[in-house]
């Protein structure tokens, strides 16, 4: 209804019928007479019955009866494994019915995959997915990448870096979609229409790549060009601009071009960079953690930079945290979780159905736990409230992660800031909840994108498609569901579009200043 009233209000602007009522006065809307009037894309993610979007190339044929067998098994799997089935009220059957009833005698596999990957995004898993998705769909990509500050989208460049147009840097609509429905779609196809704001947003932004499949999605031709409609700083003009488009995916690097190495800023403040959470940059990072907070260890406060770290596993927040508890303090409880029983287990024994060195879960009912991590797990029980409970009989009981101190890590007790943006999630999630509301502490930047499931991969029996479903209930200390819900900072503070492409880093450039004087500038 609203992007609605914006095409009509749009249109009456440009024909010169519309002033609006400002203040107690009427200001009129300057509209360039040479630029279409956006339109509203008719997209609704829960309709999954077009089985024609995917890549052409590459795609392969099912028998229907072979696409209902698969769709047979997505449901048996959501159903008899999935840990968040139960956390809405999407109601799974009969969406895979229709699908089914509507599937054509030749089913596309490629096809198949679009219709799936947005099915299982329906009922808050964020870590669900069709395994490689991406290259299942059309291919044909945007020369440009898109950003956002306050309300305002804007189009850029990172090779070469710098915005679209420098004189109309915002852009209003995108093949004469406004550019608030190409997000709206992007985060729905994305992430989930469930998700969180920080997670549809991360998903949307990389999405709108994809130019093709996005038309694909929201009935749009495939043309060789995009038109986008750009605006001024001050809204009173705007232009258009038509770019081609590109035949093969551009090597994007993330936004920020936020790099790897820590160092010490102007002002004795320690900057260390938090680069990833798995892989080389992170397995860098915990082999050369030590060196880097001893080299810290006289500075007057301390820059965890997190933005953009993604996911992966918790080697990383095992390697800081101790730095930052107290001598002789108690086991910190992180996070709980409750795994789902699979429908039909003959054996499934809590304490040994979980096993990993990284997530270090310990089962809340082995009598066998240390002594001070049971007296902290079981303190803190009697306090939590999860926000959803999981039903009885389909979980365990409660495992739960703690944080302690190590000699071997020297107390930092300085002012410590930590930034954070919607290039986390997972085990991105985890890092930076432990450090949420811990003394001394303070997050700064923009929500993460929340997820925390352990995904489980399952493979279709026909298409061979893989399906990730995720298997564990997992809580924030809050109670909090990471999913769908994310980590806010304690002080919020959004990049500019410089900082986009690496021009600037304005929120570093902030937080130095209010590490150094204590006020935000």
């Amino acid at each position: 209804m609203r992007l609605d009233l914006n095409r009509r209000m749009y249109r009456a602007a440009r024909s010169g019928r519309l002033a609006i009522i400002l203040a107690g006065g009427l200001t009129p809307i300057a509209v360039s007479a040479s630029v279409p009037a956006p339109h509203v894309a008719a997209f609704d993610v829960r309709d999954l019955h077009r089985n024609d979007i995917g890549r052409a190339d590459t795609d392969r044929f099912l028998t229907r009866a072979q696409a209902v067998e698969d769709l047979e098994a997505v449901r048996h799997i959501i159903r008899s494994t999935s840990s968040y089935i139960w956390s809405t009220t999407f109601p799974l059957d009969a969406a895979i019915s229709v699908i089914e009833r509507q599937l054509p005698a030749k089913v596309s596999v490629n096809g198949l995959s679009t219709q799936i990957n947005k099915l299982v995004r329906l009922f808050g898993d964020d870590h669900a997915q069709v395994v490689d998705w991406e290259a299942r769909i059309p291919q044909g990509f945007s020369p440009f990448r898109v950003g956002k500050i306050d309300t305002r989208y804007f189009l850029y460049s990172s090779k070469p870096a710098g915005l679209l147009n420098r004189g109309f840097p915002f852009v209003r609509a995108i093949d004469g979609v406004l550019i608030e429905d190409w997000m709206r779609v992007a985060g729905d196809i994305g992430q989930g229409p469930l998700s969180s704001v920080s997670a549809r947003f991360g998903r949307a932004v990389g999405l709108m790549t994809d130019i093709n499949y996005m038309r694909a999605e929201m009935g749009l031709p495939r043309l060789p060009d995009v038109t986008v409609e750009l605006v001024s700083e001050d809204g009173e003009r705007s232009t258009t601009m038509k770019l081609p488009v590109l035949a093969t995916r551009p090597d994007q690097p993330k936004p920020f071009h936020l790099g790897t190495a820590s160092r010490i800023l102007e002002g004795n403040i320690g900057y260390l960079r938090v680069p990833a959470h798995q892989g080389a940059e992170a397995a860098s990072f915990v082999a050369n953690v030590d060196s880097e907070m001893a080299r810290f260890r006289d500075t007057r406060a301390l820059i965890i930079d997190a933005r953009q770290s993604g996911g992966g596993k918790r080697e990383v927040l095992n390697a800081l945290f101790p730095y930052f508890m107290a001598p002789g303090a108690p086991p910190y409880v992180v996070n709980v979780v409750k795994f789902r029983i699979p429908d039909g287990a003959v054996s499934f024994d809590p304490l040994t159905v979980f096993d990993s060195s990284d997530k270090r879960l310990l089962f809340g009912s082995n009598p066998a736990n240390p002594a001070a991590e049971s007296a902290a797990f079981h303190a803190f029980m009697t306090s939590f409230k999860p926000a959803w409970s999981p039903p009885a009989g389909k979980f365990t009981d409660w495992y739960f992660t703690t944080q302690r101190p190590d000699p071997a890590k020297p107390f930092y007790a300085r002012p410590v800031y930590m930034l954070i943006d919607w290039g986390l999630g997972s085990a991105g999630d985890i890092f930076t909840s432990a450090f949420k509301r811990w003394p001394g502490i303070t997050l700064i930047g923009t929500p993460t994108m929340g997820r925390s499931g352990q995904g489980e991969e399952t493979a279709l029996p026909n298409s061979g498609l893989l399906i990730n479903i995720s298997t564990m209930a997992s809580f924030q200390k809050t109670g909090e569901r990471y999913d769908t819900v994310g980590i806010q900072p304690d002080i919020g503070m959004e990049p500019i579009p410089s900082d986009w492409f690496g021009a600037t880093d304005s929120v570093l450039d902030r937080v130095r200043a209010l590490a150094t004087v204590g006020s935000v500038q």
